[in-house]
């Protein structure tokens, strides 16, 4: 085959094969063919993984100018705040049950912030409270229990269940970056974020009834519970938050880090926001950093509707046979029940909540009961 004049002209392009042959290759062909095969090879390569920009990528090492606007911010006036620095009162971490596990073995209850005026003892602890202290003491076995305070309780059930307990007097904030903590619970939210960050372990809210061990949720470093929204028309996974009334976390948590840092825009009005909201919203955006239980692990049946009424007044509730770890008493709605309970009263009538909390009556519980009430 004979090129056309105008593919046979410029200067030939030399490729050496031996010593004594060379071969000749005409420069237009030469450059036609090796540009259609680029072409070609383009069109049929694999394209690499899509991979979304995070701390870690490549282009987070790379330097970037910011614009010349006048309109730009320097980013050091949003930075997040600093850390909250370690309480003097607060301990060290203790080590796990096991080497493999990271939650420390100890369990936190943060009760007594209300104020107590000037010759006045602290409240009486609740029977309710005892039985719930109990029931952690039974099925998590720690190595400590803190109690973080500012009045101790009084009363024969805080006799009782004292032994057990480290007592720790806490300094109560009022305020947290600036933001003021007007009400005692929002207080307590702040203290048990303190707790979790530099102690870690199991915080649990005084009506939380310990139901079995936890010891299959140790080995992450933080874990909340969904709380299921009241509203019926939201699905499981679109919940009210993540309940904070049990936070089990290990110490210097990178989500607890974001939930404190979070509070440099706490507002008192919005009452549960940065107790049970937030946290879900960190959640979403930092997956990675939290296990995130179903609402059915701790906070079931929930306190809306008449599921407290029936918890307390009805038996087709099992505990024993859910699974769950935990339940939450809801006591600001259930406190016509839990004030009224005694070991008699648990042991002779038959419902859901009676049946869960009968292993958790010591065995002193009737003679105190009865002195307690002055009964013969």
């Amino acid at each position: 085959m004979v090129l056309p004049l105008w593919m046979r002209g410029g200067k030939a392009i030399s490729i050496p094969l031996t010593r004594h042959h060379i071969l000749q290759l005409p420069l237009f062909p030469t450059l036609l063919l090796f540009f259609g095969l680029f072409i070609l090879y383009n069109q049929i390569r694999p394209t690499p993984p899509y991979r979304p920009y995070h701390s870690s990528s490549p282009l987070s090492s790379k330097q970037y100018a910011l614009s010349s606007s006048p309109f730009v911010v320097d980013p050091s006036l949003f930075l997040p705040p600093p850390p909250i620095n370690k309480p003097d009162y607060l301990p060290d971490p203790l080590p796990p049950k096991n080497p493999k596990m990271v939650i420390p073995n100890s369990v936190h209850y943060v009760y007594g912030l209300k104020d107590v005026k000037d010759g006045e003892r602290g409240e009486e602890l609740p029977y309710y409270a005892y039985l719930a202290m109990r029931s952690a003491l039974i099925n998590l076995k720690p190595e400590n229990m803190y109690f973080h305070y500012k009045h101790l309780p009084t009363g024969p059930w805080w006799d009782l269940i004292s032994p057990h307990l480290t007592l720790i007097r806490t300094e109560v904030p009022d305020q947290i970056y600036g933001k003021p903590l007007n009400h005692f619970a929002h207080k307590a939210d702040v203290l048990r974020l303190l707790a979790m960050k530099y102690s870690g372990g199991i915080y649990l809210d005084i009506d939380i009834y310990v139901i079995k061990p936890f010891d299959d949720l140790l080995y992450f470093p933080t874990t909340l519970g969904m709380e299921a929204s009241p509203d019926s028309r939201r699905s499981a996974l679109d919940p009210e938050g993540l309940c904070n009334a049990i936070i089990i976390s290990t110490p210097q948590s990178p989500f607890i880090d974001r939930w404190l840092a979070s509070y440099e825009t706490f507002d008192g009005g919005v009452w549960a926001h940065h107790s049970v909201v937030k946290p879900w919203e960190l959640a979403r955006a930092h997956p990675e950093e939290i296990q995130v239980l179903s609402e059915r692990a701790f906070f079931w049946p929930m306190w809306h509707g008449e599921e407290v009424q029936k918890v307390h007044e009805e038996g087709e509730f099992d505990f024993d046979k859910t699974g769950q770890y935990a339940y939450h008493a809801w006591e600001s709605l259930a406190m016509g029940y839990l004030s009224k309970l005694s070991p008699r009263s648990i042991r002779e009538n038959d419902n859901s909540f009676n049946r869960m909390v009968r292993k958790f009556i010591g065995p002193e519980d009737d003679e105190v009961y009865k002195r307690w009430k002055g009964e013969d």
